[in-house]
């Protein structure tokens, strides 16, 4: 896991390993703290992020587990700008699956102010944008 921090803006190159995000999520966790960022908006970024992540592990790089997906996060004002980016192969939904999954992009839309997803044959950008609670 490489990456850096500059200012209000972390960027995180995250290999497609699962075992990856747990200590993404803790790096994550420290610089939101680090930045003034309440709990309960750290909490819901983390639940959002995680799922970001997670989706491009498994869907994006399910072919290429050598992919790398890169996180970016901004902080701007009073509110928070993600984006989750992988090149991997874009896996259009399957409407007859009934199965318990797929739910993350439901949890991303709820938790978070904005959550869109663009995906193309050279990858996927998911963008997140979550407004702070004000602290004080």
């Amino acid at each position: 896991m490489t990456g850096g921090t500059s200012g209000r803006v972390l960027t995180i190159d995250l290999p497609a390993d699962p075992g990856r995000l747990a200590p993404t999520r803790e790096r994550l966790r420290g610089w939101l703290h680090a930045h003034g960022v309440g709990e309960w908006d750290v909490e819901t970024v983390l639940i959002a992020t995680g799922e970001a992540c997670a989706n491009a592990i498994e869907h994006g790089y399910r072919f290429a587990p050598e992919g790398i997906t890169t996180l970016r996060v901004e902080l701007r004002d009073d509110w928070l700008e993600i984006e989750v980016r992988d090149r991997g192969a874009w896996r259009p939904t399957d409407d007859g699956d009934d199965s318990d999954r797929g739910r993350g992009r439901l949890i991303m839309a709820r938790v978070m102010d904005e959550a869109t997803i663009v995906g193309t044959p050279e990858g996927t950008c998911v963008r997140l944008v979550k407004r702070l609670t004000p602290t004080g």
